[in-house]
C-alpha cells in the first residue's frame, strides 16, 4: 500500500531536519603516500634526533624503541647493531624488511639529513635499499625548497609546488618497489631540511592542485635555465608532447643564463679514447631553439656522430645550447689560427653563401683549448624556474606562469 501524500511530506521534513542538523560530508579523497628512494647502499645508519628514540619493527617479534641502528651488507650477508654498539652484530635474514620510525617532527637521521614519515630498509641487487614513506604534501615541502631557492617569489614557488605535484602524481604506482627518485634523475628531494616557513606556504596555498591536458596528468617537466627559449619535448625525447612547446623564456638573470668550459687535448683523449682523442668536431644540426641536436667528431681513430645529448654527458656540460670555439693557451702565442664556428667568422659564411659545405673545427693543437661557450642550465623543456622567478617579479600569478610554459593546460584539483 502506497503512502499518502500527507505521509510523504511528513518523511520529507523529518529528513530535512536530520540533513541540517547532520549534513552529510563530502569524501575527502585520500591523500597519497610517496615512496620515495632514498638509498642504495652497503651500509646505512639512522638514529633518533637528540635523546628521542626511534621505533625498529623487523628485527625481532615485537617493534623495538631503540636511539640508533646501524646496518651492513657484505660477504652475501646483512647484520645490524644497535644503540652505537659496535661489539655487537646479528645477522638479519635475506628477505629482511624494516620498519624505522618515530613520533619526533625532527624526523629521523640518515647521511646527515632527518627524513619525516617513515624509513623501510630492505635487500635489492646486493645493496640496501632505503626508502622513504611519507604522504604528498609533506614531501612536496622538501621537493620544492630542493629544487628551487627560498628567496625566490611566492608565485615561482606556488608554480614549482604544482609541478612538483603533477610530476608525482604521474609517476605514482608506476613502479612496484618504489615511485620516484631523490635525485635529480626524477625530482630533488632532500628532507627535512629543505623546509621553510615561506615554501610550506607555497605548499598548502596550492594544495590538490595539478596540471593537466584533456583531464590527464601532464607530464610536468621542469628545468633551471633555458638561455632564452625553452625546447620542444620532441627535440630531446622521443615523443612531442601538444603542450610542451617551445616558448620565449625570461631567464636572462639567471646565474646560468651564460658559462662557458675549457678542455686540454690532454683531457680530450681522456675523454674520448675510442677516438684516439679529439682532434677537431663540427656541429651539423641544431634545434630551432638553437640547441646542438647533432655533431661530428674527429679522432685519430676514425669519426663519428653523436647526439648533443651525448656530447653534453661527456664533458659535463650545463645543457645542450652551446658554440663552439678554439682559445690559445695564455702560456702560448696564437699563430694565425682559424676555426669554424656555426656563427662565426666572415670567410666561413662567406663559403655557406657560396654554396659549399661547413668545415669542422679544425685540428685541436695541444697548446690551445677548446672552448665550449653555453647558455641555460638542464634539458630545456617545461618550466624555466629562473623564468618563473621573472615572471613572478613582474607581477605575474602561478596560473599566469604555468600557462605560459605549459601550452593549453587546466589547473585543477586532482
Amino acid at each position: 500500500m502506497s503512502a499518502s501524500p500527507k505521509s510523504k511530506s511528513g518523511w520529507a521534513i523529518i529528513f530535512l531536519a536530520i540533513y541540517f542538523i547532520f549534513p552529510l560530508k563530502a569524501t575527502e579523497a585520500k591523500e597519497p603516500v610517496m615512496r620515495v628512494l632514498i638509498g642504495n647502499e652497503t651500509k646505512a645508519r639512522f638514529r633518533a634526533d637528540g635523546l628521542k628514540t626511534i621505533f625498529v619493527k623487523g628485527i625481532s617479534s615485537n617493534q623495538i624503541s631503540i636511539q640508533s641502528i646501524d646496518i651492513i651488507y657484505n660477504n652475501n650477508k646483512a647484520k645490524y647493531s644497535i644503540n652505537n654498539n659496535q661489539n655487537s652484530w646479528f645477522e638479519l635474514p635475506k628477505d629482511f624488511n624494516l620498519i624505522i620510525k618515530n613520533n619526533d617532527k625532527r624526523g629521523i637521521w640518515y647521511k646527515n639529513r632527518r627524513f619525516a614519515g617513515e624509513l623501510r630498509v630492505s635487500l635489492n641487487d646486493q645493496k640496501l635499499q632505503i626508502i622513504n614513506y611519507l604522504k604528498l604534501e609533506k614531501y612536496l615541502k622538501s621537493v620544492v625548497g630542493s629544487e628551487m631557492p627560498k628567496e625566490f617569489p611566492l608565485a615561482a614557488l606556488q608554480s614549482q609546488a604544482i609541478a612538483a605535484r603533477t610530476y608525482a602524481l604521474k609517476l605514482l604506482g608506476k613502479n612496484k618497489l618504489f615511485d620516484i627518485h631523490s635525485t635529480q634523475a626524477s625530482q630533488v628531494y632532500l628532507g627535512l631540511e629543505a623546509e621553510t616557513p615561506k615554501i610550506n606556504r607555497a605548499v598548502i596555498s596550492t594544495s590538490s592542485l595539478a596540471l593537466f591536458y584533456q583531464n590527464k596528468l601532464i607530464d610536468a617537466v621542469f628545468h633551471s635555465s633555458s638561455g632564452g627559449r625553452t625546447e620542444n619535448s620532441g627535440q630531446v625525447w622521443k615523443h612531442q608532447l601538444p603542450y610542451l612547446q617551445s616558448v620565449v623564456d625570461y631567464d636572462h638573470n639567471s646565474t646560468k643564463y651564460r658559462w662557458s668550459k675549457e678542455f686540454t687535448s690532454i683531457e680530450l683523449d681522456k675523454i674520448f679514447p675510442d677516438l684516439g682523442g679529439l682532434n677537431s668536431m663540427q656541429i651539423i644540426e641544431r634545434s630551432n631553439s638553437d640547441r646542438v641536436i647533432n655533431i661530428r667528431l674527429y679522432g685519430s681513430n676514425g669519426n663519428k656522430n653523436i647526439s648533443g645529448k651525448s656530447l653534453r654527458e661527456k664533458l659535463e656540460l650545463l645543457s645542450t645550447k652551446f658554440d663552439l670555439d678554439l682559445k690559445f693557451n695564455k702560456n702560448y702565442k696564437l699563430k694565425n689560427l682559424q676555426y669554424y664556428n656555426n656563427k662565426s667568422n666572415l670567410d666561413v659564411k662567406n663559403k655557406i653563401v657560396n654554396g659549399l659545405a661547413p668545415q669542422p673545427l679544425p685540428l685541436i693543437p695541444k697548446d690551445y683549448l677548446l672552448e665550449v661557450k653555453g647558455y641555460g642550465a638542464g634539458h630545456g623543456v617545461g618550466m624555466s624556474q629562473w623564468g618563473a622567478k621573472a615572471m613572478a617579479e613582474r607581477g605575474y600569478s602561478f596560473h599566469q606562469i604555468l600557462k605560459h610554459y605549459y601550452t593549453g593546460i587546466q589547473i585543477k584539483s586532482y
